[in-house]
């Protein structure tokens, strides 16, 4: 059997589109991430990171386990069918702690160096180039036990000297570096919505308890009610099928409301240490200390590794939905969308581009939550990129909505500071539209390609037209027995997905926006965070219940035809 069908698609959609449209400077790629796919945490003497501790505790792994994927092991396997697929590059992270396994320099690893060595070297060989990022949110586990990890400036310091050790080592063989990933997620998801390690705040905690919501009510499984208000009940009756509770990636598979609860508890000694500080202000602090570890790293880089043609570049990885305004006619509606990007990608673009954060977010957050920019971290995070990665998946319709009286009395946190209300459908001549036709496994993906040209023209129109990757874009399938057989390798969807999304790059492309590449998320089925291995974004199966064998489906042959046709 040959392993890519690529006569299946003889006058599919590639025909629409082609690789020689793009131009020969753009590039093609697939991503992945440490902990989704590594496996082998106990090998090669890596350290913890939260996440170990996150996922046992949560049973996330199961009904696997933690080598489900072992790319540890088959990375060279793995290389290959990259070159099979037609590839130019691998967006890949490096595990912290599989570096330095205590964050700190003292614990540095050769054999976690000498396996990166490795797999660096086998992608070159290969032909394909690799896009590092040096944190995917696996923070070493004695950084957060230490001082609560990006809830501590000092955090900064040792990512910069992690940072280090990896120019260093790796520097010769790597031109493009990427600090973080999503730092949005990692505030949010893990300080607010707390269903990503740490599990910090109790933001949702207490807005769930009002009742005001009632999609976030339906995903807060088994949180007690806290004794919810006359305006509570009030305001549900008004409930218009929106929803104050931000749709994020970190929002949970339909399968795990029935199989555990998802509002995760953190270590006791997490929690308690970090009293310290008002925990409506987490996701605002993390943020702050995020950026300043990214333009440590940037600082670091710029003045020992970076050659003066400045053919090796660094940048940052961030997310963003798009949005559209529920009214479109509404003043207020077109204001709440503008504002909902920025508490999203402007959260991190404005301080980068403009050495602040965004002007709605000075106006709308409590001041004393969002941290002052004072003149020495503007001088260090203002401009401290080559490039700007962006993850896009999804979209929602937003309104703008004044809290009610029960969020009200919870206090001011990231959920209600923004006023607005997010939706999935809009009424259009009397009909109600929903804002994207396919969705995936996963609640919150709802694709709709067109987004991707909005938000590319956002960020091109509104910070200085910088040069941008969209470092990943996917969509996922459900993993149960009814689907493996099939509709995970005859993944109609994730071509149509691809497909119509390289259709809206292209478009922005040729209104000017300098994207110069496209990464798929992912290569490979993997861990996906809080919803365990219940979702497969990849375009090879993954058998987890067979050693991890690896199965092309649909979407890698489809991608070998298209990438096939060169410039």
């Amino acid at each position: 059997m040959e392993m890519f069908a690529a006569n299946m698609l003889a006058g599919g959609p590639a025909a629409f589109i082609r690789r020689s449209d793009f131009g020969k400077d753009f590039v093609f790629g697939s991503a992945t991430a440490a902990f989704q796919i590594e496996g082998g945490l106990d090998d090669g003497g890596r350290g913890d990171s939260i996440w170990d501790t996150f996922a046992k505790e949560n049973d996330l792994f199961h009904p696997y386990d933690e080598d489900a994927v072992n790319h540890y092991e088959k990375f060279e396997e793995d290389v290959k069918l990259m070159k099979q697929i037609g590839f130019d590059a691998y967006r890949f992270s490096i595990s912290w702690p599989r570096i330095l396994p205590t964050g700190k320099i003292e614990s540095k690893s050769k054999e976690g160096i000498n396996y990166y060595k490795k797999l660096i070297c086998k992608l070159r060989e290969n032909g394909i180039e690799p896009y590092v990022t040096l944190f995917h949110w696996d923070l070493p586990l004695t950084l957060q036990e230490e001082y609560n990890g990006f809830l501590d400036r000092r955090v900064a310091e040792d990512f910069g000297v992690y940072a280090d050790v990896c120019f260093q080592e790796f520097g010769q063989y790597v031109d493009h570096w990427i600090t973080l990933n999503e730092p949005f997620t990692y505030a949010y998801s893990a300080h607010v919505d707390k269903v990503h390690a740490p599990g910090l705040g109790t933001v949702h905690d207490h807005l769930f308890a009002t009742g005001t919501n009632t999609e976030g009510s339906k995903a807060a499984t088994k949180v007690e009610d806290a004794g919810a208000t006359d305006e509570a009940a009030e305001d549900e009756e008004e409930d218009d099928g929106g929803s104050f509770f931000h749709p994020s990636r970190s929002t949970v598979h339909p399968k795990q409301t029935r199989k555990r609860v998802m509002i995760f508890k953190p270590t006791e000694s997490w929690a308690s240490e970090a009293e310290y500080i008002d925990e409506f202000a987490y996701p605002y602090i993390v943020t702050h200390n995020l950026l300043l570890a990214h333009a440590k790293a940037v600082e670091i880089f710029k003045k020992k590794y970076q050659d003066p043609a400045k053919k090796k570049k660094i940048g940052i990885t961030l997310v963003s939905m798009w949005f559209e305004p529920r009214n479109p006619d509404d003043e207020k509606d077109k204001a709440a969308a503008l504002r909902a990007l920025d508490f999203f990608i402007g959260w991190y673009l404005d301080p980068l581009v403009h050495g602040d954060y965004p002007k709605s977010m000075r106006e709308y957050v409590n001041p004393d939550h969002l941290p002052k920019m004072d003149h020495a971290d503007r001088k260090a995070i203002q401009g401290s990129y080559d490039f700007i990665g962006v993850n896009y998946y999804t979209a929602r319709y937003v309104g703008h909505s004044e809290p009610k009286a029960a969020l009200k009395k919870v206090g001011r946190n990231y959920v209600t500071d923004q006023h607005l209300k997010y939706y999935e459908s809009r009424i259009e001549d009397g009909v109600e539209v929903p804002i994207g036709k396919d969705t995936g496994a996963s609640a919150w993906l709802i694709s709709y390609p067109k987004g991707m040209k909005g938000l590319l023209l956002h960020v091109k129109n509104n910070y200085k037209d910088p040069l941008i990757y969209i470092t990943e874009n996917g969509i996922d399938d459900h993993d149960d027995d009814s689907s493996r057989h099939w509709d995970s390798f005859f993944d109609e969807k994730r071509v149509r997905h691809i497909h119509d999304h390289l259709n809206y790059l292209l478009e922005a492309k040729r209104q000017g926006v300098n994207v110069k590449g496209y990464f798929v998320w992912s290569l490979l089925d993997n861990f996906e965070w809080n919803n365990g291995f219940h979702a497969r974004f990849g375009l090879i199966y993954v058998d987890y219940k067979n050693k991890g064998q690896r199965h092309p489906k649909l979407s890698a042959a489809w991608l070998k035809k298209f990438l096939a046709d060169k410039c």
